[in-house]
């Protein structure tokens, strides 16, 4: 009897095992045949053939279609340009579709081995970014475009690619708001930003026994004057210095609160910059090189002074902020070292 039913299990453990062996056979097939973001010619022709209807729709309304007959700049793409002009002091802006490109284009590099799996998900988002458009239109604010333009980007990843792959472009996304020209924030952050520096100069100079007048924005020094002038405010370098810390931010934090700091320290830092930049004209002037210090010195200090300081600080908060994680890499590394050694000269 044992016999017997040993043998009729024989066959049984024999049929799960070849089914086992087929489910893994067909699991490997299926991932060595899964599509990838590089193969975007494996896609089913239907899907295909929305996804580059719905590209070239996109291109159509966006820098194409004249949407703002009443502007000299009709299309959004050239409306944005027009806006992003050195007198509103938005003229990043202007740099905004470049750096975007070039994080799409590192998204892809990160992500084109994925497999892409099209989702109706993305539909809505899709759909909320062109109703962002038609309500542009409707009320002539191109601004409501440009703020609906990730998520017809990230709609558009999404449906055509799945989440997995639309999460790696969603900040290169939201990145295209640096170039929404807002209007009011000159005027409410450069009069203050102008206030302070001046403040900040005088009552330091005084601090260092410099023999300062302070008028309006004017500091008096030995006969000459240092205007601090709007465009000395800081504000292009407050929105330039922002751009560049959320991409710092972003590609060197994982934890959203260390991305968040140190977006928000662009400001601190931006003044600071600017504040030194403006008070060593303010030196030099004291000894004697005021023509020096308001012409050549003004005209470079922002490269020499202000984004050493500012770009030095965001790797400094950086290193503070990971001092931990670097360190206990540091010891991992330095034991695994040591374990190396002891192993090589036990074997010798």
């Amino acid at each position: 009897m044992r016999t017997c039913f040993g043998l009729a299990e024989k066959p049984e453990n024999d049929v799960n095992q070849l089914a086992m062996s087929d489910s893994r056979q067909a699991s490997e097939e299926s991932v060595q045949e899964r599509i990838t973001l590089s193969g975007i010619n494996d896609l089913s022709l239907p899907v295909r053939a929305m996804g580059f209807g719905a590209l070239g729709v996109l291109v159509l309304i966006y820098f194409i279609y004249p949407a703002y007959p009443s502007f000299v700049h009709k299309t959004l793409a050239t409306w944005t340009w027009g806006a992003c002009n050195p007198i509103s002091n938005f003229l990043h802006g202007r740099f905004v579709p470049l750096a975007f490109g070039v994080m799409i284009w590192m998204a892809y590099q990160g992500t084109k081995k994925m497999g892409a799996q099209p989702s109706y998900a993305g539909l809505p988002i899709l759909l909320l970014g062109l109703f962002f458009f038609l309500i542009s239109m409707r009320t002539i604010q191109p601004r409501l475009a440009l703020i609906g333009a990730p998520f017809v980007v990230i709609g558009f990843t999404h449906y055509l690619f799945g989440f997995q792959i639309a999460k790696h472009i969603i900040f290169p996304s939201f990145f295209l708001w640096f170039s929404v020209p807002v209007p009011g924030l000159e005027a409410i952050l450069t009069g203050n930003l102008q206030v302070l520096i001046t403040k900040a100069c005088y009552h330091t100079g005084i601090f260092f026994g410099m023999d300062l007048v302070n008028t309006g924005a004017d500091i008096y020094i030995g006969g000459s004057s240092v205007k601090v002038a709007e465009g000395c405010s800081g504000i292009r370098s407050l929105m330039a210095l922002t751009m560049i810390a959320a991409v710092y931010a972003n590609y060197t934090q994982k934890p959203l609160w260390k991305k968040a700091f140190l977006f928000v320290l662009a400001l601190p830092l931006a003044i600071a910059g600017n504040f030194l930049r403006i008070f060593t004209i303010l030196v030099l002037a004291q000894f004697g090189y005021a023509d020096f210090g308001t012409g050549t010195w003004h005209d470079w200090a922002g490269l020499l002074i202000f984004f050493p300081i500012a770009l030095s600080g965001l790797y400094l908060a950086d290193y503070l902020l990971n001092f931990k994680e670097k360190r206990s890499k540091r010891v991992k590394r330095t034991v695994k070292k040591s374990h190396k050694v002891v192993k090589e000269k036990a074997t010798s």
